[in-house]
């Protein structure tokens, strides 16, 4: 499941997943200001933080798409760890960040890649953060300290379309998603079942 904060959960939220049957949630907060705040969870959770603040392009944002693939070039190992983890996790598991779209969305759709999914359904479902955000947008523009901070916070709110669709294909010609995660660590084995849930044959 991707998810945003899930921390921020109320007790019934925190049930939920419980009720569900989560056995693992996979945090990719970075630890910093509210971005980190720890949270009780019922479940056992793997902390596997990407923080934007090192990788200039995904703090600064001049599109999604430098900041995406910054975020998966400099956090390779991390979402070779991310991933490693719910396929080694009984499902069903959760992974999240903050909101849900960027550093999750990217393990995630690494995810659906390998699994065969269609581009145009990657991007769909990635599309949904966008949509469940939208409310949210002119409320965290006009809390900007500064205007330099609101057109930052702008260009972040935009609209992913095709975007992630696009870092995966980028990455899937330099070098291979699979190669890739293997490379930086991954457990091909883990890699595998993941690929064989998604796919509905295991």
């Amino acid at each position: 499941m991707r998810a945003d904060s899930l921390p921020g959960l109320t007790d019934a939220g925190k049930q939920a997943l419980v009720d569900y049957g989560v056995s693992l949630i996979v945090d990719l907060r970075s630890g910093h200001g509210d971005d980190g705040i720890p949270g009780d969870m019922p479940v056992a959770v793997l902390q596997a933080p990407m923080d934007p603040r090192p990788v200039e392009a995904a703090w600064n944002w001049p599109s999604m798409r430098e900041a995406y693939l910054g975020f998966a070039d400099y956090y390779r190992g991390t979402l070779a760890k991310a991933l490693t983890a719910l396929g080694h996790a009984e499902p069903p598991a959760a992974i999240h960040c903050l909101g849900g779209r960027d550093r999750t969305g990217i393990a995630c759709g690494m995810a659906q890649w390998l699994a065969g999914v269609e581009p145009d359904a990657i991007a769909a479902d990635h599309a949904l953060s966008d949509e469940n955000w939208a409310p949210l947008h002119p409320g965290w523009l006009a809390a900007a300290q500064d205007d330099e901070e609101r057109e930052r916070r702008r260009r972040i709110s935009e609209p992913a379309g095709r975007t992630l669709v696009e870092v995966l294909e980028e990455i899937e010609r330099r070098d291979g998603i699979r190669t890739r995660l293997l490379a930086a660590g991954a457990d091909e084995a883990a890699l595998d079942r993941l690929v064989s849930r998604l796919r509905g044959e295991a």
